[in-house]
């Protein structure tokens, strides 16, 4: 059964009046009007009732004497009502380039409902999949709800490309851990809906721990300091309908959401717990892990009352705790020798969890040599108290470890904020200069903004593939930077050349050339700046980016690793976005096109490696082709 197409009134009239461009007749038939259509199209007619039971596209010839016809006839449903489209093609007045615009509008229409319920970065199922064929539907299957960690302060910091890297490297572990009946959405922005249907309990919860467990392991090259982390909440749905249970699978999210990298299951918690509160916001609390009742008792009555405190006579027990509060813990007094799990192991799994760069601890013990106070220190417990104590110290010790933390979380919130202005200030730099540069030689002004976005493909599959180039995720953030200011030379060049939509004479070709030489000048008359990281690496990228790796290119003759690892980049990232890209004088080429002309050597010789590099990112390079057909549609 091919894909079901859902559609309003109004876009079947759209694509109708697409189809009379090439079909003879066209006509969109509810159920009556097939099944009472007049005999004299009895073969016609028995094709469409077929059409209606099967809920697919058929087609069939229809010759008589009098005519010849090639009948398609594809199952659609306009505003929920089941109905035939059906194209006729008169065969006797037909040409060889009509049956070529025909059948490349039929396979385009054909995907159409494929492409309708599939997300474009992930190629998952997305939200109007959800809402048109799964909500109100009834299953026996496991229902989660995925959300990824810390994503919009990652996406604001680092960029939307960094962003996209985050969802593809989830996905990937979604994808490996489920399986081939199961079912993924893309719920929402970085929220993912997870359907498992006929699963065992025990099944389910293990799934969601690999995928937790597994995503958090990830790393994404050139993006070394992002960690991952996702929060899962799931449940065994009885029957109920689904969009009752994706809600209370949001509520557990929302609960693991407090811990962070974590999984609730409604078997593990109770249904009052998971209920929004409604009334106050929830107090802080102080965590006592120690196994000793007299010594938890001792603790409780040395905290304030304007905690909650709570008690764990272990270190299992303890990271339950966590898990299930998060950062609503203010602290957490930790004892050394326990059972099962000690005091350090237990610190050893909340650095593993990042919890410790929330939630302060405070060991307390009697072992009191130097070892194992160093120990303690080194694996992040921000005080060491050693039994027998004085009350008022410890109770005054606990006050200022709370209040230090409090302060440090409100400079490190002043710190993003600051890192995120200056990131959303760069970006907005780089806008000004993509539009001032476009408004004189006719290009887009998202070119600059798409050679951005390639570069840092180009230069993160360049260090994960070899370690000739050692660029730190700091200079490729340079470079990508940098590489908005290759063309600014063309600031210096006629209009009447930048923009001839013919050919250029030898003598424009000479002058347009120089397009290099003035950037670069540009560049070199920033007195102050010119020995700034930034600054060097633009004049590298503005004079040399169109040399070439055998020593065709200009303005220099430069030839191999004579020409910067920064320019050689941004050179083939710039060839290729020119050939996907319209111009004045040309079409843009296909990703397939432009690929086979670099490969060809058709715009100049370039690294080799860097090839291998394009040839290795197609998936994301050929995602960022069709962002730019749409740019120009």
């Amino acid at each position: 059964m091919t894909a079901q197409i859902k559609m309003t009134r109004k876009e079947a009239e759209v694509q109708m009046a697409c189809f009379r461009q090439t079909f003879s007749s066209v006509r969109l038939l509810n159920e009556k009007a097939v099944l009472h259509a007049p005999q004299a199209h009895s073969k016609r007619t028995e094709l469409e009732c077929r059409v209606l039971h099967e809920k697919r596209q058929l087609t069939t010839l229809d010759v008589t004497p009098q005519r010849a016809e090639q009948i398609f006839a594809r199952y659609i449903e306009v505003d929920g009502e089941p109905c035939v489209l059906e194209l006729v093609q008169d065969l006797q007045q037909d040409t060889p380039e009509a049956v070529v615009q025909r059948r490349q509008m039929l396979t385009q229409t054909g995907s159409m409902g494929e492409k309708l319920y599939r997300d474009a970065l992930t190629g998952l199922y997305n939200r109007r999949y959800y809402e048109d064929a799964l909500k109100n539907r009834s299953m026996e299957a496991g229902v989660a709800v995925l959300d990824m960690d810390g994503f919009k302060a990652c996406n604001e910091t680092y960029g939307h490309q960094a962003g996209d890297k985050m969802l593809e490297a989830a996905v990937g572990v979604m994808r490996h851990c489920v399986r081939r009946s199961d079912t993924i959405i893309r719920y929402g922005g970085d929220e993912f809906l997870l359907l498992l249907p006929h699963i065992e309990e025990a099944t389910f919860q293990q799934k969601l721990q690999d995928i937790c467990c597994q995503i958090s392991e990830t790393r994404l090259p050139g993006l070394e300091d992002i960690r991952l982390s996702v929060s899962i909440g799931g449940l065994i749905n009885r029957g109920e309908p689904i969009d009752c249970a994706v809600e209370r699978a949001n509520q557990l999210m929302m609960q693991a959401k407090k811990s962070r990298n974590a999984v609730v299951t409604d078997s593990e918690i109770a249904a009052e717990d998971i209920a929004p509160r409604k009334d106050t916001q929830p107090r802080m609390k102080i965590l006592i892990v120690d196994d000793s009742r007299t010594n938890r008792a001792i603790l409780n009555g040395l905290i304030p009352d304007r905690y909650d405190v709570l008690e764990a006579a272990d270190g299992l027990e303890g990271l339950d705790m966590l898990r299930r509060y998060g950062t609503e813990i203010a602290l957490v007094l930790l004892d050394l020798l326990m059972p099962t799990l000690d005091g350090f192991d237990m610190l050893s799994l909340m650095a593993a969890n990042q919890w410790l760069e929330e939630i302060p601890v405070v060991m307390i013990s009697s072992e009191n040599d130097a070892d194992t106070i160093h120990r303690a220190y080194d694996l992040g417990v921000s005080d060491y108290i050693t039994r027998p104590f004085d009350a008022d110290v410890v109770s005054q010790r606990i006050s200022n470890t709370i209040k230090l933390y409090a302060r440090q979380r409100g400079l490190s919130n002043q710190v993003r904020d600051q890192i995120q202005e200056k990131e959303r200030s760069n970006r907005l730099m780089l806008e000004i200069i993509s539009e001032v540069v476009s408004a004189r030689n006719g290009e887009s002004g998202a070119h600059m903004r798409h050679l951005c976005l390639l570069t840092e493909v180009l230069l993160d599959t360049l260090v994960s593939k070899t370690k000739r180039y050692t660029l730190t995720p700091h200079e490729r953030k340079v470079i990508v930077t940098a590489s908005a200011f290759h063309d600014i030379g063309k600031m210096g060049i006629d209009e009447k050349i930048l923009n001839k939509s013919g050919q250029l004479t030898e003598e424009e070709y000479i002058v347009m050339k120089s397009h290099t030489l003035i950037g670069a000048s540009m560049l070199a008359r920033l007195d102050h700046y010119r020995d700034e990281e930034l600054a060097r690496t633009a004049y590298q990228i503005c004079r040399w980016h169109h040399e070439r790796y055998d020593g065709g290119g200009y303005p220099d003759g430069l030839k191999g690793e004579e020409i910067p690892i920064a320019a050689q980049v941004v050179s083939i990232a710039d060839a290729y976005d020119a050939l996907i890209s319209p111009r004045v004088y040309k079409e843009g080429f296909s990703h397939e096109q432009a690929m086979q002309m670099i490969r060809n050597g058709e715009c100049g010789a370039f690294n080799p490696l860097l090839i291998e590099c394009l040839e290795d990112s197609q998936s994301r390079i050929r995602y960022l082709a069709s962002m730019t057909a749409e740019r120009f549609s």
